[in-house]
């Protein structure tokens, strides 16, 4: 998998238009939606979990926000213009506005990081094995320590909207293949609702999105609208000035509705977040 400029996350999809690289999630949980806390230390224990033979972690002299560049290849690992927030995203698999009680250094100082796996121990299509690795990566280099816990926090629900969702369910024999034109030209081929939701709240939105419509599966679908500037902030880009032509696509809100027959419901549920309750810059190399 390679990342090119401008990515913030792993486990990813990507499609570089105009200069902007637009970022489609296939990582797991965004948001947990159980009432009960789970609280448990991440800080990962002793076990026979593969460790990282070797790696580097360097200082960015010049940081450049939406730069990140992530891959994997067979036991190596390298990733650069990375922050500690970053890194938490790819090692446990959340959003970062699940990540709570971050220092501020967390996302100004960024790194580059070299790591090789031991002899025999493969990174890429393993995507539990490397998070695990990573983890481990971080609590003995960051002395990291952290645990779960329910919040309550705005966001978005994915629902049916009145009339029924209009999807095509995806072939079985065709291949998941998603990106995006341009901003608010996007497709998505074999796609979960699940997957969409993440794309929505990682990409475009202001807040987490969580599937509530109930739909299992995959679908192909298209969705055409005029973004707007709250959107797509979270990739460092602003939408141009939506124009007044009759023909340009309706708004986000409304093109889901009319073109997928599903709805964004603003409303505030129990989410699991992730509290950092230790950390520190990383040791020396």
């Amino acid at each position: 998998m390679l990342l090119p400029v401008a990515c913030k996350t792993r486990s990813v999809q990507t499609s570089l238009l105009l200069g902007v690289c637009i970022v489609l999630l296939n990582a797991p949980r965004l948001l947990a939606q159980s009432p009960v806390a789970a609280a448990s230390t991440a800080t990962p224990a002793a076990t026979a979990t593969p460790e990282f033979e070797a790696a580097t972690i360097k200082p960015v002299k010049d940081p450049a926000p939406y730069r990140l560049h992530d891959s994997e290849q067979g036991r190596r690992f390298q990733t650069r213009f990375t922050s500690l927030n970053d890194l938490i995203v790819l090692a446990y698999g959340v959003d970062r506005r699940q990540v709570v009680d971050a220092p501020a250094w967390g996302t100004r100082d960024e790194y580059d990081v070299d790591a090789v796996a031991e002899d025999g121990v493969k990174l890429d299509g393993d995507n539990k094995l490397f998070e695990a690795m990573l983890q481990r990566l971080l609590a003995d280099r960051f002395k990291l320590a952290v645990h779960r816990e329910q919040r309550e926090m705005p966001v978005y629900a994915l629902v049916v909207a009145k009339g029924g969702a209009k999807l095509k369910v995806a072939d079985a024999k065709s291949e998941e293949n998603s990106g995006c034109r341009r901003l608010g030209d996007c497709f998505f081929t074999r796609k979960s609702l699940a997957g969409f939701a993440q794309f929505m709240g990682f990409v475009v939105l202001d807040k987490p999105v969580v599937d509530k419509t109930g739909l299992t599966g995959q679908f192909d679908f298209e969705l055409n609208w005029t973004p707007d500037d709250s959107q797509f902030a979270s990739m460092g880009v602003r939408p141009p000035t939506p124009t007044d032509s009759v023909n340009a696509p309706p708004g986000l809100f409304t093109a889901i509705q009319e073109q997928l027959g599903l709805k964004l419901d603003p409303q505030k549920t129990s989410a699991e977040v992730l509290v950092i309750d230790h950390v520190e810059r990383p040791s020396e190399n």
